[in-house]
């Protein structure tokens, strides 16, 4: 990515936000006009944003017969209602997709199974119930819109990135000695990103980093100084930030998703990773992706035109699953494997459950690493972790 990034284009762009709209909603119809060539069936992941809203309403243009699905689960928010309003606007059925407690158990431990870890995110049990039903369909390929977010700047955390640099930015650097913002530039160059593990306390960046891989720790530097031209540092800093979730966060996604629609046969195309927009985006200014406090503001400008306009101008919010869906499974973590693995002492053990009980996240991989130990070291089946789960929300005290 970085051997084909040309900053030069970047500062030198004096194209009109009319003339990027234009290039931009070209590019996105040639994609998806691609992606749709198959001999099966063809349909689109539909949830209630802006992503998927605008590849369903333009695959219809290229497949009538198109139709869409969305997750709806029967616990907590669902975004089905949205989605349907994007659906009915621009012709294309929706196939709602119910996600209820028994299902999640059932699905929770196949999910570990084959992501091969432990399925830390509850998210992921919605995505393998809609591949799943897509193969009860008879559906094929499956259309979504990963790439978005990275490449158009969408995540909260990459417009964090762009505050975080302010003190660099006219009026404000006004308030800051020269000798203060080199020494300060100097030190956060080393991190420049929100979700860089140098802007946590020591003892926290000593715990991330053994998570870590080291190229990608110093990759947040190299892709910072390789956008040396930019100015001011805000902007270089949020469209780096960008770049690095190309190579971290969607990878990360790219991979698990992959897994888990092929895991019911299911082939996950995704219109807005084709090169030529990939190359249209990564030389895109920051203000045509950050303006006026909003995300994605050029895919937006697009989206206007063919999604409801309530829809467009919605908070983002990422795809949720209530943490009543796995309320009462970290009993499992009594006299299970991972407490002998960790080699915890019995009342470390209840402290662990009554974390993970406050914590939802935290019960999704702590549970999860006992669903993985039980399935690995423990021989169970799926069917018996699912029977497990059962029983431990039973007995939840």
């Amino acid at each position: 990515m970085l051997d084909v990034l040309e900053t030069a284009r970047i500062t030198g762009d004096v194209s009109s936000d009319a003339e990027h709209t234009a290039t931009l909603e070209a590019l996105l119809e040639d994609s998806v006009g691609l992606h749709c060539i198959a001999d099966t069936g063809v349909a689109t992941a539909c949830s209630s944003g802006v992503d998927s809203g605008l590849i369903t309403a333009l695959a219809k243009r290229f497949r009538p017969e198109v139709h869409g699905y969305v997750v709806d689960p029967q616990l907590g928010r669902s975004e089905a209602e949205d989605a349907g309003r994007t659906g009915r606007h621009v012709g294309v059925p929706l196939r709602r997709v119910p996600v209820d407690r028994d299902r999640f158990f059932d699905l929770w431990p196949r999910v570990i199974w084959h992501l091969e870890s432990d399925g830390w995110h509850a998210s992921h049990v919605g995505l393998l119930a809609l591949a799943e039903q897509c193969r009860v369909d008879g559906v094929k390929v499956l259309l979504t819109g990963e790439g978005a977010d990275e490449l158009f700047g969408g995540y909260p955390l990459q417009a964090l990135s762009l505050k975080m640099w302010r003190s660099w930015s006219w009026p404000r650097r006004l308030l800051h000695s020269k000798r203060s913002l080199d020494r300060r530039f100097e030190h956060q160059r080393r991190a420049p990103y929100k979700v860089s593990a140098g802007n946590h306390s020591q003892m926290e960046r000593n715990m991330v980093l053994r998570a870590l891989s080291p190229e990608l720790n110093f990759l947040q530097t190299e892709i910072f100084d390789r956008l040396q031209p930019v100015a001011p540092p805000a902007d270089r800093a949020f469209l780096g930030h960008c770049l690095y979730d190309l190579y971290s966060h969607l990878q990360d996604i790219l991979h698990r998703h992959d897994r888990l629609s092929m895991a019911a046969s299911v082939e996950l195309r995704v219109p807005f990773l084709e090169n030529r927009l990939i190359d249209f985006a990564i030389h895109l200014p920051r203000r045509q992706k950050y303006r006026d406090k909003t995300g994605k503001w050029l895919l937006r400008k697009v989206a206007q035109k063919h999604i409801p306009r309530q829809n467009v101008q919605a908070r983002k919010i990422g795809f949720e699953i209530s943490s009543e869906f796995s309320a009462g499974t970290e009993t499992l973590l009594r006299g299970g494997f991972l407490r002998d693995a960790m080699k915890w002492p019995t009342a470390s053990v209840e402290d662990m459950i009554q974390f993970a009980r406050r914590e939802e996240p935290s019960r999704l991989r702590l549970v999860g690493m006992e669903l993985f130990l039980r399935l690995h070291a423990g021989g169970e089946t799926t069917g018996t972790l699912t029977e497990a789960l059962h029983a431990a929300a039973r007995d939840r005290s």
